[in-house]
């Protein structure tokens, strides 16, 4: 059995990423003028961890297939570029101006041409799709799926919001005041693990897997996505900055009830102090520092790491158990996904 270290995995995720980038930008930059050009590949220049496409080229391999096949490398564009125009329309609505320490599309070249860009990333999807030769029909279908599942996701995560800046008729009416278990894991589903799902099923269909194994990775990607987001909600509020990059207790600030760390500490809290976290969380008049510093207590005496910690390696040997049955060709690749799969909560905890 091949030995992977956490520093392997990452070196061939960064890897398999720059395989994919040059696939992106061909497929984005088709027909564009050249004035344009530098607007609509700064959301891919921006980088990222280019997990998705690496999940879909392991997966391929896995089954057979080689990175030198284009039609391969066009279904990982397009997963790759599904994740992009999410993340341009994410900071459209969320007005987002930083992203992986950069200024973002909209915050660079304005809501109006962050749109425009938006548009060409979701035709440069379905131009990936086309690529795919044979399995392009499903592929697109697939690619269609995920999309509408992405968007439902985003629709949930903004009804979870209590912020009072949206002020239109439809969020008034359908914003949630109370956020389930089975709520947020119906919003993540759609956010978060549709596409890592994709990942996966596309990778097994371009690398001729049989419909048993590409449901079995799909399963698997689904899985992984959800312990990947309840991690990264973690990462959210108990994140060291200067460590992970990220801005800790965004969701706090953001008035987000869609965290799996904010459900649990409602959960746990008495109900008066619950109602007093939620009562900091939602106040229009507290600046940030101060809903952060009147929350920050309550955190801390819910006592919840545990609880969020089981939740996410539960979920993370739940999507390596999926591969169990699955008739791979490359018996290394399928150890190449169970260290993502541990990957995906061992970076937070």
């Amino acid at each position: 059995m091949v030995d992977l270290s956490l520093d392997d995995i990452l070196a061939r995720l960064n890897e398999l990423g720059k395989i994919v980038e040059p696939v992106m930008i061909r497929f984005l930059l088709k027909g564009v003028h050249e004035d344009f050009k530098d607007l609509i590949s700064w959301q891919t220049e921006t980088g990222g961890k280019r997990l998705r496409p690496a999940l879909t080229l392991i997966v391929a391999q896995a089954f057979g297939a080689s990175l030198d096949d284009p039609e391969v490398l066009a279904a990982a564009a397009g997963i790759e570029l599904i994740h992009t125009y999410s993340l341009i329309l994410d900071d459209i609505i969320d007005r987002g101006d930083l992203r992986r320490g950069k200024p973002t599309v909209r915050a660079k070249f304005g809501d109006e041409f962050a749109i425009l860009a938006g548009i060409i990333h979701r035709e440069a999807v379905f131009e990936a799709a086309k690529a795919t030769g044979k399995n392009a029909s499903a592929v697109i279908s697939l690619y269609s799926d995920t999309i509408r599942k992405l968007a439902e996701g985003e629709r949930l995560d903004i009804l979870f919001e209590q912020t009072s800046e949206r002020i239109h008729e439809y969020f008034l009416t359908h914003r949630y005041s109370t956020v389930t278990h089975e709520d947020y894991m119906s919003m993540i589903t759609g956010k978060t693990a549709s596409l890592l799902a994709a990942a996966c099923k596309v990778g097994a269909l371009v690398g001729g897997a049989s419909t048993h194994d590409q449901a079995r990775v799909e399963n698997f990607g689904q899985t992984m996505g959800m312990a990947f987001q309840i991690a990264d909600d973690f990462l959210d509020i108990f994140a060291i900055s200067d460590k992970f990059g990220k801005e800790i207790y965004k969701d706090i600030i953001e008035k987000k009830l869609g965290n799996f760390v904010i459900i649990q500490i409602l959960r746990e809290l008495k109900e008066d102090e619950a109602n007093l976290f939620k009562e900091y969380l939602i106040d229009a008049t507290l600046s940030d520092e101060e809903r952060i510093r009147k929350c920050a207590p309550l955190i801390d005496k819910a006592n919840v790491k545990e609880i969020v910690i089981k939740e996410a390696e539960k979920l993370a040997n739940e999507s390596k158990m999926t591969l169990s049955n699955v008739n791979f060709k490359n018996k290394e690749q399928r150890i190449v996904l169970e260290k993502i799969a541990e990957f995906s909560v061992s970076r937070a905890f």
